[in-house]
């Protein structure tokens, strides 16, 4: 038996109520969501819904500053974002292409903080890897947004930090994904990281990336130059040299470390100088020093003078700042000045 039954008007009054209720809801989600992004790739197709047959309304480009008007999965589970630019066009894009306003803000501080610091050495990722906010992978919380295979970086940085015990250990490798070495705690694996500048990502200028993901990229000319059982972990061109015969090759200061038993404090554990002699068209080393050192190499050539800073770990484990002169000479030639250390005081004595 029906205790009750709706008709007419009354009905159509209550389907009327629904419809603005459920309106209203969603217009209340799509207005508390007001998200300030930044567009990150060179150029960006906007379209007109997340259906793999949609037509294409409008490009956008890298930079372009837009706001998150609504958030939801595609049917194979990818996330997109309805957007709206200053023109007020809006449309629709894969998520993975923006880049909140605070993330930018940010990465944009971080690169004026590291503006005035000389690039260490130049970097290329091996694959797809995440540019963080912080040298740490606990979680993703801190990741600005993901760099294709073969990004080139410039390293100011290094740094090191115990690895989360959530990484699969089997997927790293090497000293620079962690290895323990000379001054390390064998239980315990770290990681190394390198803070970078972005000179391609005008949105994101600066940040941490994985170091067992980036691959050096030592000039050809010096590669081979290597001292053995050592690699090369930063370098910087301390001037040109220019021959009878027209050719020209560039002098270099060159950071090394041990490949193994190294000692976990240091970024480099030998500095050397490669001169280019241009009558043999070859690299010879008029100085080397054993010095345990830190990132970054401060390098100020005036002409063919000038100066490279250290900062040395010292055998009592304290850091402090020293100061080599350089001189670029006629023929290929490099003169570089070691600084007076103190000694340090012997026990018993005042």
């Amino acid at each position: 038996m029906t205790l009750f039954r709706i008709c007419g008007p009354a009905r159509l009054g209550l389907v009327l109520c629904a419809a603005l209720l459920m309106l209203a809801v969603s217009c209340s989600k799509t207005a508390t969501l007001n998200e300030v992004a930044y567009v990150v790739p060179e150029k960006l197709k906007l379209k007109s819904s997340t259906a793999q047959a949609t037509r294409v309304i409008g490009e956008l480009k890298t930079g372009d500053r837009i706001t998150i008007i609504a958030r939801l999965k595609s049917e194979d589970g990818t996330p997109w974002v309805n957007i709206k630019n200053a023109e007020g066009l809006t449309g629709w894009a894969e998520s993975r292409y923006f880049v909140k306003e605070e993330v930018v803000n940010k990465s944009r501080h971080m690169a004026e903080e590291i503006r005035g610091i000389p690039t260490q050495g130049l970097g290329k990722s091996k694959a797809t890897l995440k540019l963080r906010l912080t040298p740490d992978r606990i979680s993703d919380d801190n990741v600005a947004t993901t760099l294709p295979s073969g990004t080139a970086v410039e390293i100011v940085a290094r740094d090191r930090k115990p690895r989360p015990a959530s990484v699969d250990a089997k997927s790293e490798s090497g000293l620079a994904s962690g290895q323990s070495g000379k001054g390390g705690d064998s239980d315990v694996k770290y990681d190394t990281w390198f803070q970078v500048r972005l000179k391609d990502y005008a949105v994101l200028p600066a940040g941490w990336i994985y170091g067992g993901s980036v691959e050096l990229d030592v000039p050809g000319e010096i590669i081979y130059f290597v001292s053995s059982g050592r690699k090369i972990m930063g370098w910087q061109k301390l001037g040109t040299v220019h021959g009878d015969d027209s050719r020209s090759g560039d002098h270099y200061l060159v950071m090394e470390r041990k490949t193994f038993g190294a000692d976990d404090r240091a970024d480099f554990d030998r500095i050397k100088i490669l001169a280019y002699d241009p009558s043999t068209r070859n690299y010879n080393t008029p100085f080397r020093d054993e010095v345990l050192g830190r990132f970054p190499v401060k390098l100020a050539m005036n002409g063919q003078q000038g100066t490279f800073t250290l900062n040395v770990i010292g055998k009592d484990g304290q850091k402090q700042d020293i100061e080599y002169t350089v001189e670029l000479l006629s023929g290929g030639k490099v003169k570089v000045t070691k600084p007076n250390m103190p000694k340090p005081a012997k026990k018993g004595k005042k």
